[in-house]
């Protein structure tokens, strides 16, 4: 689900289906119309939100990001796939065909026990010992800064308050390799082969 910011400044989610890019740690593709009510919405507010879900494996993300349209050819010719001419019939060259990429800014999951009697057994487990952390892991990822870290979030039990809590991340590699492979596991995510080079060197 894409979530953007609306008129009047009220929240609106609509499914969009993710391009099948290795997820580089940077950016997210999909395509959609030039003329789209969303895409105005984010030349007046290029602040998102992207959620996953994948009810096999209960794992679901949360990225938030800055949007921007994107017309470079080369990129578009690298996601392109047949499928979607079902929505543009003129093809890759379609006038009202543009690329809206998102520049993610953090990546929040929650990776939880996967079958239904995991998670009956999971949440009788925390009631009685009271460790939320029986539910599922649930980190967030700041991949803006130098060194990503992963993190626990506000509302967690344990997550420490003001100075001390840039102390309580992990290290830069955990952190990355964590959050490559929550995305890997969400439904729509974004497995599949890499673009070309020059569509992964595109600017942000």
């Amino acid at each position: 689900m894409l979530t953007t910011v609306g008129k009047g400044g009220y929240l609106m989610s609509r499914p969009l289906s993710t391009q099948q890019a290795q997820f580089d740690g940077q950016r997210v593709w999909f395509f959609t119309q030039a003329d789209s009510p969303k895409i105005a919405e984010i030349r007046r507010n290029p602040k998102v939100n992207l959620a996953y879900a994948s009810k096999g494996s209960n794992v679901y993300i949360s990225m938030t990001g800055t949007a921007r349209a994107n017309r470079d050819q080369a990129v578009i010719d690298a996601l392109w796939s047949d499928a979607m001419k079902a929505f543009f019939p003129k093809g890759r060259t379609d006038p009202n065909l543009v690329l809206l990429e998102v520049q993610v800014h953090s990546v929040e999951y929650w990776d939880g026990p996967g079958t239904w009697i995991g998670k009956a057994v999971g949440f009788i487990i925390a009631r009685v010992t009271k460790n939320e952390e029986v539910m599922g892991e649930n980190r967030i990822v700041d991949l803006t800064a130098k060194r990503p870290r992963k993190r626990l979030p506000p509302s967690h039990k344990n997550a420490p308050r003001g100075a001390a809590s840039a102390a309580a991340n992990l290290p830069a590699k955990a952190a990355k390799k964590t959050a490559k492979k929550a995305t890997k596991k969400t439904a729509g995510g974004t497995a599949g082969k890499a673009p070309a080079k020059r569509a992964r060197r595109a600017s942000s």
